[in-house]
């Protein structure tokens, strides 16, 4: 009695793992996008790989190096949520404007954004990838640091997308 219970829960088990792979499989090839779907700061609409983010990510890079904190709070909705490494979390869109403005001023710019995956679901949309972001150190040389973020997005009624909550963190290799 006691092998066929195991027997059962092990086959549990399995078909549950198979429905999970095949679901996985399915939303993989609806939300595929290239590793080389990047974004830098010199692109642009034009040059920039089919995605239907790569505007926000455009303009969001761009607002950032232009030392635009505004512009770049723009595209987070009113009750969006940033969750940046060894920070506390950041709730709404003033605040959002309030860190990245901190960001500005200490010199930070972002310097390309890369897609590894993405997909949407209605008015909802998720983004997925890798980012570099650079800024002076105590000497003056320029820091690079690499990390990997995760974005859940919203459409506007205007057709647009912005950030509901957006997570990051960097790279051991590259952390301070």
């Amino acid at each position: 009695m006691k092998r066929k219970t195991i027997f059962l829960y092990l086959l549990y088990i399995i078909i549950l793992l198979t429905i999970a792979m095949v679901g996985c499989k399915k939303y993989s090839e609806t939300s595929k996008s290239s590793p080389s779907d990047e974004i830098s700061q010199t692109e642009t609409p034009e040059t920039v790989p089919p995605n239907k983010f790569a505007q926000m990510y455009m303009d969001f890079a761009k607002a950032l190096n232009d030392k635009d904190a505004e512009a770049a709070s723009l595209l987070y909705a009113e009750d969006a949520s940033l969750v940046p490494p060894n920070k506390p979390i950041v709730t709404g869109r003033e605040n959002i404007k309030k860190y990245w403005q901190g960001a500005v001023d200490a010199g930070s710019t972002i310097v390309s954004i890369s897609t590894l995956g993405s997909g949407e679901m209605g008015d909802l949309g998720q983004q997925f990838g890798t980012f570099k972001l650079s800024y002076p150190g105590p000497d003056g040389k320029m820091i690079v640091k690499k990390g990997k973020f995760v974005e859940l997005l919203k459409r506007t009624a205007d057709g647009k997308w912005i950030s509901l909550y957006g997570n990051w963190n960097l790279d051991l290799s590259t952390s301070e």
